[in-house]
């Protein structure tokens, strides 16, 4: 297959700086080395980073998916270290020996090389086709630790290293001691003291020597070695120590000979391995390269791009990979799907050209194994050739190229370009007559498309944007320009041409408008109609985008605001079943209580009672009796709730009647609010029931008025006191007086109570502060405060229910 693309045209799409922020991720001098700009143009061959067949490239795509995958758990492959030993490696195949630097350099280069593919190893269920790179580094730790053992980490041999080495440096220590003692008993002579310049021995060359005064040379018997820089010093070497001297500098050699024979040793040992140790390094190189694909990746937000071979690209969320991803503005492109020419226009420094550039980069980006700075979804086939043509000044690196030039490089493209070709032209036509140059670009680019080519072209010539009405290989898409603000807002829409909006962009870079407005004149009918229709189609887009953005906010906000009421729904619907659920455990333990009663009272008239037994055993059953219909009352109003029709709030209205539990009925005088309570007016009441105690009225009662509630029943088996419900929760723990508080709220609110009264007894006060805590919480209750003094003062917590009126000011 190969692929081809010229150095000039990877220089006019920014590939250079692509490369250079890969080279800023990569760790290794080879990978490094591999992204330096300008390699291996198409003359001399694909460039080394772009793959030739497609299995090579998606290869290279799963690899950066798998570092990305361990980088994105927080790991990093060990690859610092690693030092590029091949001239070292070539010189000691030649028999050279190697420095200490060069083999300590080596041995860390095979540290790295054994650490990664341990590393791998170890992740080789996240990274199976990286494993399988490492998997090609030799194990050579025999030679990293030959040199380990061998050299010190300052480079000095180890006596280790050979027997011989080390006896040779024990005999020069015992020499240097011998000839220390010796130089010291000749300084202690006041004879030579007097002709020495300075008190102490020193070495040159290698021997020990005494600095003597020029003018006592011949007063000290001894070799002359060196002399100080002013020739008033000469350093002598005792005759009386040449011998031992000499001996000490065999001494010398001997290590030399053996230093060297232990480093050549070493340097042979890596040269055999070579071969291994290239190889070793070629696989890093491409591991690291894969970690470098990733980091960028991850810095870009960028996507695995899935391949083909139809000459297809489909990228979603595209953005120019050299911009930051905080400034890049998303925009969603295809192109070889029903189309095969894809003409951008818009505004001046709307965004074409970097467009243009990102549509390219993506294509380059999927050949070298990249993620594609696109959102999830994106395809990008793969193409044989990439041809651009791009001078605009926008660039950093622009290149005010001359129609001829621009013609040139479009013949050559003609030429090469087939079906498996993209071509990205900036401004084709542009720079000669417009009418001539628009016939021009039209028919060469209806060439490209004869012979498959896929291309991308921007243009403000509208003969070109008028391609799309009459040749289906056309398609349109334009950079939109905000009318409000006179400025590009660089999003893309496909399927709609843009217009130049020339005016308006120079009058806002400061055209005086006495110009703007003769230029206006000065377009030609045609055109200017054109540019006119684009104008108010762009606008129109604009108009209806915002529309959507403002439905989408509002249907977003109903939504939430139908789950919401949803949730509480089903919270008062599950309130509802355990209320049901207590009512129905109330009634059953009033009858059973009854039932015992009743047993008790005609046990003790068996046993033959007087007639004032007879008498309080009748008051007794005619208490058992009151208590028993009350409970059947209080179980008859749940009944009737758990019967209740339901309402269709979609046809309710404000003063229809509906049905309330028991029977009894109301007008309706507010729809459910968001919290899921129904207002309604009761026996001149208003008030504020859960939806779901509220129905709709049988058939035959449609037209009923609302009645006035039936007498109400104590809450709790106590007297009505001034028109209120008293509940009495005196003697009960906490958790059985709020539950038994809840259902004296449900039951008073049904039945229409203004206020209610909540004995709960002084005490600790813990009960107290309880009850005014669910209180505070409680849909209900609208306000309450302490009982008046007379009322019980702390003792009392006096209720004005919602929806009712007759407490006043409680607080």
């Amino acid at each position: 297959m190969g692929f081809a693309i010229s150095q000039k045209a990877l220089e006019r799409l920014e590939w250079p700086q692509v490369l250079a922020r890969l080279a800023a991720l990569a760790r290794t001098p080879r990978a490094r080395a591999r992204l330096r700009p300008g390699e291996g143009a198409a003359e001399a061959g694909a460039p080394s980073l772009f793959e030739p067949e497609a299995a090579g490239a998606r290869a290279r795509l799963a690899e950066t998916s798998e570092a990305r995958r361990i980088l994105g758990a927080g790991d990093l492959p060990p690859l610092g270290g690693v030092v590029e030993p091949g001239e070292s490696l070539a010189r000691a195949r030649k028999g050279g020996a190697l420095a200490p630097r060069e083999l300590l350099d080596l041995r860390g280069t095979l540290g790295a090389l054994r650490a990664t593919a341990r590393f791998l190893r170890l992740r080789r269920e996240a990274a199976p086709g990286l494993a399988e790179i490492a998997a090609g580094i030799a194990d050579l730790a025999g030679l990293e630790e030959a040199i380990g053992a061998a050299l010190e980490p300052g480079g000095e041999v180890r006596d280790a290293a050979s027997p011989a080495l080390a006896e040779a440096r024990r005999e020069v220590r015992r020499l240097d001691a011998e000839l220390e003692r010796g130089l010291e008993r000749i300084l202690r002579d006041p004879a030579v003291r007097a002709r020495l310049s300075d008190q102490y021995f020193t070495l040159r060359g290698g021997r020990s020597v005494l600095p003597v005064r020029a003018d006592a040379r011949g007063e000290l018997r001894g070799i002359v070695h060196d002399a100080s820089s002013s020739g008033a010093t000469l350093y002598v070497e005792p005759e009386a120590l040449v011998e031992l001297n000499n001996v000490r500098k065999q001494a010398d050699m001997q290590i030399a000979r053996e230093t060297e024979r232990v480093l050549r040793e070493l340097s042979g040992q890596a040269a055999a391995q070579a071969s291994a140790i290239a190889a070793g390094l070629a696989a890093l190189a491409e591991i690291d390269l894969a970690f470098a694909r990733a980091a960028l990746a991850q810095e870009l937000a960028a996507s695995e791009p899935e391949l083909g071979e139809a000459g297809i690209l489909r990228l979603p969320q595209l953005r120019h990979p050299l911009l930051p991803p905080a400034q890049a503005v998303p925009s969603d492109l295809a192109l070889g799907e029903g189309f095969s020419v894809l003409v951008l226009s818009g505004p001046n420094a709307g965004g074409k050209t970097v467009t243009l550039k990102a549509i390219a980069l993506a294509a380059l980006f999927a050949r070298a194994g990249l993620h594609v700075a696109a959102g999830p979804g994106a395809r990008v086939d793969l193409f044989d050739s990439v041809h651009a043509d791009i001078g605009d000044e926008q660039d950093l690196r622009a290149s005010l190229s001359t129609f001829s030039a621009h013609m040139a490089t479009l013949a050559a493209t003609l030429r090469e370009a087939g079906a498996r070709s993209l071509v990205v032209l900036d401004e084709i036509g542009v720079g000669t007559d417009p009418g001539e140059g628009a016939a021009l670009a039209q028919a060469a680019l209806e060439a490209l498309a004869d012979a498959g080519a896929r291309v991308v072209t921007t243009t403000h010539l509208n003969l070109l944007k008028e391609m799309a009405e009459v040749d289906p290989r056309f398609e349109n898409a334009c950079l939109a320009f905000d009318d409000e603000t006179l400025a590009p807002t660089y999003r893309v829409h496909l399927g709609h041409p843009g217009s130049s909006s020339a005016s308006a962009v120079a009058a806002r870079m400061g055209i005086p408008t006495r110009v703007v407005e003769r230029a206006a004149e000065l377009l030609d009918r045609e055109d200017r109609r054109l540019d006119r229709l684009l104008a108010e189609l762009s606008a129109s887009r604009a108009q209806l985008e915002r529309e959507q953005r403002e439905a989408t906010r509002v249907r977003a906000e109903g939504e939430a605001v139908r789950g919401e009421y949803r949730a509480r729904l089903e919270a008062l619907q599950a309130r509802r079943e355990v209320l049901f659920r207590a009512m129905r455990d109330d009634l059953d333990r009033g009858f059973r209580d009854a039932h015992a009663r009743i047993a008790d009272v005609i046990r003790d008239l068996q046993r033959g009672g007087s007639a004032r037994d007879a008498a309080e055993a009748r008051e007794r059953l005619q208490e058992i009796e009151a208590r028993a219909q009350r409970a059947a009352r209080e179980a008859g109003l749940a009944g009737a709730e758990e019967r209740l029709e339901p309402v269709d709030w979609q046809r309710a209205r404000v003063g229809d009647p509906v049905a309330l539990g028991g029977g009894r009925s109301a007008a309706l005088l507010a729809l459910p609010d968001q919290r899921g309570r129904v207002a309604v007016r009761v026996g001149g009441l208003r008030v504020l029931l859960p939806v779901e105690r509220v129905g709709a009225l049988a058939p035959g009662a449609a037209g009923a008025r609302p009645r006035a509630p039936a007498v109400k029943a104590p809450v709790s088996g106590e007297d009505v006191v001034g028109g209120a419900e008293r509940c009495d929760l005196r003697g009960l723990r906490v958790d059985e007086a709020l539950g038994q508080l809840d259902r004296a709220l449900d039951r008073a609110a049904a039945a229409g109570c203004r206020e209610l009264f909540v004995v709960h007894g002084l005490g600790t006060g813990a009960l107290r502060q309880a009850v005014r805590r669910a209180l505070a919480e409680s849909p209900y209750a609208a306000r309450f405060r302490a009982g008046a003094q007379e009322e019980g003062g702390e003792g009392v917590t006096r209720v004005e229910l919602a929806g009712g009126g007759g407490c006043g000011d409680v607080g």
